[in-house]
């Protein structure tokens, strides 16, 4: 079996685990993977800064990336294997809010937005897919939020209902 061919082969089962894409018909799945292209990120390297509009979501394969927010030297979140991050850089022109740094070695299956459209012209129903899971992860990460929230903090009022848009 060729690299490309292997390659394609994992492309395909990362696409049929995330759950942006899981349940879509074979065919949208193997077109999604055959537009993803493997990208590896050394130790330090930086994904996208803040203000970018790269359009591009990254699914890690192996590694470790934290975000940051502009200026600041402590990372607000980590990603690490089998992650998805940037998926709504997919249907949307929004600028990054964080900027993105591999701490370690990191190898990434990339999917670009303009590939992702060309997919949904050929199978609207990622679009519906997509969306769903979109707002699924959203109320999930606000269940999350509210889970924590403190009720005496001023500043937390103001990040409270996602969900409410």
């Amino acid at each position: 079996m060729s690299v490309e061919t292997s390659e394609y082969q994992e492309h395909l089962e990362i696409i049929r685990e995330v759950p942006y894409f899981s349940g879509l018909e074979l065919e949208a799945q193997k077109l999604l993977a055959y537009l993803c292209v493997r990208e590896t990120f050394a130790p330090g390297e930086t994904v996208f800064n803040t203000g970018d509009v790269d359009q591009s979501a990254y699914f890690i394969l192996k590694g470790q990336m934290e975000a940051f927010l502009d200026g600041v030297e402590t990372p607000i979140q980590t990603f690490k294997d089998n992650d998805f991050v940037g998926a709504l850089t997919l249907i949307g022109d929004s600028k990054r809010l964080f900027t993105l740094k591999a701490t370690s070695e990191s190898v990434c299956v990339r999917l670009t937005k303009d590939k992702f459209e060309k997919a949904r012209e050929q199978y609207p129903e990622i679009s519906n897919k997509f969306l769903k899971a979109a707002v699924n992860k959203i109320s999930n990460r606000e269940e999350r939020f509210i889970a924590k929230y403190d009720i005496g903090c001023e500043g937390c009022k103001s990040t409270i209902g996602l969900t409410l848009i």
